[in-house]
């Protein structure tokens, strides 16, 4: 089996870029989030009650306060499209069996898998990056003038950002989850039900008083701690980093060490 060199990595980059937008459901996975998330947040921004410029800011409490970023939560809505995003890039091609095609050309697995994943990590934060600050200047203008920030405000950037983070790293993990179960209908389900079903249900598994902790560590909790507008939102920004990194770092291994050891 020859060694993959520089020369055909690159190449092997241009051919997963020129796979992930010849397939319709790229598409349709971004269309979604970019109908998605600015819909839900002007829907959200117009019915913000002027009379709310009375409470204290969100990153003047620990709790409460009005939040002007609430027009965002449609961000993790979409994670859903992200994540099947990341599903697609490897699954379709086992479903479709042109892994076969792509294993001729690059021969050594892993590298065709990083080349994938080379692929959909800039396309999925470009994207994200494109919605969470467009769809933020845009609610920022719907809502009424006392209630609106910029980007300075209240740490809204690293919010921003956090949003960013947090879909690349949900495109990801549905990339790890797409190459270990591989068939797409069996991956996006095995992605949905670990997402939405286990992170959900995993706090009610500990005794009440652990619940909170545990679900700070679950997606969504590690979600919120790099989104919101609070000072020093438990577990920290750096933590909650590490630990979805960790989450997606554990997905990949799975998939990624026993690749050159698995059939087709």
């Amino acid at each position: 089996m020859g060694r993959v060199g520089p020369a055909e990595f690159r190449h092997a980059l241009r051919a997963e870029w020129i796979k992930l937008w010849s397939v319709r459901s790229t598409w349709w996975c971004l269309g979604t989030a970019a109908v998605l998330v600015p819909v839900f947040g002007v829907l959200a921004a117009a019915s913000a009650d002027p009379a709310d410029a009375a409470l204290p800011k969100a990153w003047e409490v620990a709790d409460g306060g009005f939040d002007p970023l609430e027009p965002l939560r449609g961000m993790l809505l979409a994670q859903f499209a992200f994540g099947v995003l990341g599903v697609l890039v490897i699954s379709a091609e086992f479903s479709s069996g042109q892994i076969r095609s792509s294993l001729v050309a690059v021969p050594r697995r892993r590298r065709l898998l990083a080349a994938k994943l080379a692929v959909l990590v800039p396309v999925a934060a470009v994207a994200a990056a494109v919605l969470a600050f467009g769809t933020f200047f845009l609610t920022q203008a719907v809502l009424p003038d006392a209630l609106a920030i910029g980007p300075g405000d209240g740490g809204a950037w690293r919010a921003l950002l956090g949003l960013v983070g947090y879909s690349v790293f949900i495109a990801v993990f549905g990339f790890a989850v797409g190459t270990v179960v591989r068939r797409t209908a069996a991956s996006v389900t095995v992605f949905l039900a670990v997402t939405f079903v286990v992170m959900s249900a995993l706090p009610a598994v500990f005794p009440a008083s652990m619940r909170d902790g545990v679900g700070r560590y679950t997606f969504v909790g590690l979600a919120d701690s790099l989104t919101a507008l609070q000072p020093d939102p438990r577990p920290g920004v750096p933590v909650a980093a590490l630990v979805l990194a960790g989450y997606a770092a554990a997905a990949l291994a799975a998939g990624l060490l026993p690749a050159e050891r698995r059939d087709v």
